[in-house]
């Protein structure tokens, strides 16, 4: 295996040129230190044998077009910091991994969140109802530099169902990002009018949705309205739909127009029911008797016009989740097809965890033998992620778009996440890097997850609890 066998592999299977030159800058540099032997000679032949696999799928059944995927894991290894933080304050260091991933430490005395690309730290009253007090900063050449946001502050003040909500809502606009802080007085004290909650419309940062709550466990039951951030307007937009008058709707999946939502109702031990809502026409209808299914399905929206609906069989044992089929359905035209037919269901718990993996429109299927493939469920083309074994501790989750998919590897033997395997799978690059980390154990790692498309942040503190970190990861 050679440089040119590489470029001749990535060149048929890899479209994306910005990718494949930084792969190559590492290459090359890598195959000026080793044996050419050595270079990279696992990925690479897996990436060979991806191509002799693509090419024989194609000619052999040239209307299935399943698609490849190439997995490299970078050579070098991620040194993980530790140590207290200095009595100056945060401490910030930077490092590249494998000159493809950029990682920035960030060493605490406390805790610190994340709004945006911004550091913050709040300060709430005793109850958690007030925010008193609040400081953000951006990260500027290794140092936190204090930036001044033009916070507002609502006060939440409206009535539905025979019960008044109140309570203080913060916010703040930054490079066209809108920013919601809101206390939480959780705890036998919480009054209904405590019980409300906020979410974001994308792309809009002058109105928000306001979800009033009523009920516990099985009674729980919630309703949006649309406030507007600048008025302190609240409009019912589900008016003259019957949205209203169903019992027990606790979730709501709205189409990215705000035209159509999709409505969960519990039904008691009985399951759910879900609805779809259509605000144009105010009309309600169940979802089984929209798609023609004879079982129970579940659904979210592709686009306005789409759905993934979601079938499943269950044990009769513990009534968990056996089996999935999926189908990609056109509310315009009624068309339905089926992209997943009775797959497994994965379970983490299992001896060897295998199945499907639902994310939106993506499904990671992980077959008994640790392949994993991805299947577009839309159009239900096949994705075969060459070169890589899943094993019991890996995970998957979905990038903020869908595009992308963040993949680790947890060490069984730590008692926080431990670690020790960190990528991602870039759907639309068709590739899949990682890298090894070294060092994970001396930090407690508490968390894990997407901040924006392209960032990764794993949140972490010392055994001793008096440091903390914030390690962010940029594919």
């Amino acid at each position: 295996m050679n440089i040119n066998h590489y470029r001749g592999a990535m060149d048929r299977i890899v479209p994306d040129a910005e990718l494949k030159e930084r792969i190559m800058k590492q290459t090359e540099q890598n195959h000026a230190r080793v044996p050419a032997r050595r270079v990279l000679a696992g990925a690479l032949a897996a990436v060979l044998t991806a191509a002799c696999l693509a090419t024989a799928a194609f000619a052999a059944s040239p209307e299935l077009r399943t698609a490849v995927l190439s997995f490299f894991r970078m050579e070098e290894h991620e040194q993980v910091p530790s140590g207290s933080v200095s009595p100056e304050g945060p401490n910030i260091s930077n490092a590249e991994i494998g000159q493809l991933v950029k990682a920035q430490y960030i060493k605490m005395d406390k805790y610190y969140g994340m709004s945006g690309s911004l550091l913050n730290d709040l300060t709430w009253s005793e109850d958690h109802r007030t925010l008193l007090d609040y400081k953000f900063w951006t990260v500027e050449n290794n140092e936190l530099v204090p930036v001044q946001v033009d916070m507002h502050t609502n006060q939440i003040d409206t009535a539905y169902d025979g019960i008044r909500y109140q309570g203080e809502l913060y916010w703040f606009v930054r490079e066209g990002q809108l920013f919601l802080f809101q206390g939480s007085p959780h705890g036998i004290d919480t009054r209904p009018e405590d019980e409300w909650y906020v979410e974001q419309i994308p792309g809009r940062t002058d109105a928000i949705l306001l979800k009033l709550a009523q009920g516990r466990q099985m009674d729980y039951s919630e309703y949006p309205v649309l406030y507007h951030l600048g008025t302190g307007e609240v409009a019912d937009i589900l008016s003259g739909s019957g949205a209203d008058q169903l019992e027990y709707a606790y979730a709501w999946d709205w189409s990215e127009d705000m035209r159509r939502v999709f409505i969960t109702c519990g039904n008691g031990i009985n399951g759910q029911h879900t609805w779809l809502c259509d605000l144009d026409s105010k009309t309600l209808t169940r979802l089984e008797e929209l798609a023609g299914l004879e079982e129970e399905a579940s659904a979210n929206f592709i686009d306005n016009d789409t759905l993934i609906l979601t079938t499943h069989t269950t044990s009769e044992e513990d009534d968990t989740w056996q089996t999935v089929t999926c189908y990609a359905y056109d509310i315009s035209s009624g068309q339905k097809i089926k992209t997943l037919d009775q797959a497994h269901y994965y379970q983490w718990w299992e001896e060897k965890p295998y199945g499907a993996q639902l994310f939106g429109k993506r499904c990671v299927y992980i077959t008994e033998t640790g392949q994993v493939q991805i299947v577009d469920l839309k159009t239900g083309v096949q994705t075969t992620v060459e070169g890589f074994t899943f094993q019991k501790g890996d995970e998957f989750s979905i990038s903020p778009s869908g595009n992308k998919l963040l993949y680790f590897s947890m060490d069984p033997e730590m008692e926080g996440l431990g670690i020790a395997q960190l990528g991602v799978v870039d759907l639309e690059k068709g590739a899949f890097i990682a890298f090894d980390r070294e060092g994970y154990q001396n930090l407690h790692e508490e968390g894990i997850g997407w901040d924006d498309d392209n960032t990764v942040s794993i949140s972490a503190r010392t055994p001793d609890g008096k440091t903390r970190y914030l390690l962010l990861y940029q594919f």
